[in-house]
């Protein structure tokens, strides 16, 4: 004890526990962990928003070669019964489907023929055009009509024609990907309305 009464300990208040020097360098390490907590959060949302996009712009492309596969099969339907069946029927290869293509031009198969039951054929279609108006973001579409005669009787009349319509779409995302479907409907010879 301290002659007039008081404690000879000192007062924790009033002396410092660190130097100003060992402060800043405390404040310093505070900083640079903040900035990688804080760098590594933003890294994080960035690679979430992009993974976003990506995922964005590839279901443009398959919604887009969903919608011009649908596009062909209803051109399909629409046509006359007696021409799907002829060309349901045709072994040759010469009966040709009339298909207009998104442009308006009549579709061929791929060696530029006639396109008939079972022949590949295909079309690029741009998505976007940049700044000067130029296309840009093609994506290739392949498609193959299946016709079916579905005839159930000797006479040769049909009941209906199944269309099969396998398409495949390709298009460069970084990466180049491919995908690949198919829809199925039948265009039967009672009249629809």
């Amino acid at each position: 004890m301290h002659p007039n009464g008081q404690s000879s300990r000192k007062d924790p208040v009033s002396s410092p526990t660190r130097s100003p020097t060992r402060q800043a360098a405390y404040n310093l390490v505070e900083v640079v962990v903040g900035m990688a907590i804080f760098s590594l959060m933003v890294l994080g949302v960035l690679s979430l928003t992009f993974q976003v996009r990506a995922s964005s712009e590839e279901a443009v492309y398959n919604n887009t070669a969903l919608t011009l596969a649908q596009a062909y099969l209803e051109q399909m339907r629409s046509s006359d019964f007696a021409t799907l069946q002829a060309a349901a029927l045709d072994t040759t290869g010469t009966v040709g489907l009339q298909l207009t293509a998104s442009d308006g031009t009549i579709i061929t198969d791929t060696g530029g023929g006639v396109l008939a039951n079972g022949d590949w054929a295909s079309e690029t279609i741009m998505l976007d055009e940049d700044e000067s108006g130029n296309p840009r973001q093609p994506l290739t579409f392949r498609f193959r009509p299946m016709l079916t005669d579905l005839s159930s009787n000797t006479s040769g009349t049909a009941d209906g024609v199944e269309i099969v319509l396998f398409y495949q779409s390709t298009y460069n995302f970084g990466s180049v990907r491919t995908q690949n479907g198919s829809l199925r409907t039948v265009r039967s010879n009672v009249a629809t309305f």
